[in-house]
C-alpha cells in the first residue's frame, strides 16, 4: 500500500491526523461505494463491538445519518455521524467506536489518477486532551485500508 502516517514518534499522545493514501483500481465511483455501502464487507469483524457477535454495520450517506453495528442480540451500537458525503468524491463521519472522550473525524477523499484507478487520501483527525489517550489503538488503519483495497478491486 502506497501510504505515509503524518505523526512523529510519540505518536500515541499527539494530536495530529492520522493520514493514509493508497491507490485502487477502480473508478472513483466504485471506490466510493466500495468503501460506504461495503463497509461490513470489509471492515474486520474483531474490530467491532460485537466481534463474532455482529450482524450488519449500516451505514446511511447522507450528512446527519447514523453509522450503527448492530449485534445479533438486537444491541446497536452507534460508530458516528455522517457528515459530508458526495458520491464518487468524499466521505466524512464522526467516529467514537473505539475511544471515549470527543468523536474524532474521519474523512475519505476519492481522485481520479492520471494512469486510471483512484487515489483515496484518508484522514483521521479531531485528536484532542479528551480523546488523544486512544490514538495509539488505530495503528491498524493501514489492515483496514488494505482490506477495503481487495474488497474494492474484487467486488
Amino acid at each position: 500500500m502506497d501510504e505515509h502516517e503524518t505523526a512523529q514518534p510519540g505518536a500515541e499522545h499527539s494530536t495530529a491526523p492520522i493520514e493514509h493514501e493508497l491507490e485502487v483500481a477502480v473508478s472513483r465511483t466504485r471506490a466510493w461505494d466500495a468503501y460506504v455501502h461495503g463497509l461490513e464487507e470489509w471492515w474486520h469483524p474483531g474490530w467491532t463491538a460485537f466481534g463474532s457477535g455482529i450482524d450488519r454495520i449500516e451505514v446511511e450517506p447522507h450528512p446527519g445519518a447514523r453509522i450503527v453495528e448492530h449485534g445479533r442480540d438486537g444491541s446497536d451500537r452507534e460508530w458516528g455521524e455522517v457528515l459530508d458525503a458526495v458520491p464518487g468524491h468524499r466521505f466524512s463521519h464522526t467516529f467514537h467506536l473505539t475511544h471515549d472522550g470527543d468523536p474524532t473525524i474521519v474523512t475519505v477523499e476519492f481522485d481520479d489518477l492520471p494512469q486510471g484507478g483512484t487515489r483515496v487520501r484518508f484522514s483521521h483527525g479531531g485528536w484532542n486532551e479528551t480523546n488523544q489517550d486512544a490514538r495509539g489503538t488505530h495503528a491498524d488503519w493501514p489492515t483496514l485500508l488494505e482490506r477495503y483495497r481487495a474488497h474494492a478491486q474484487h467486488v
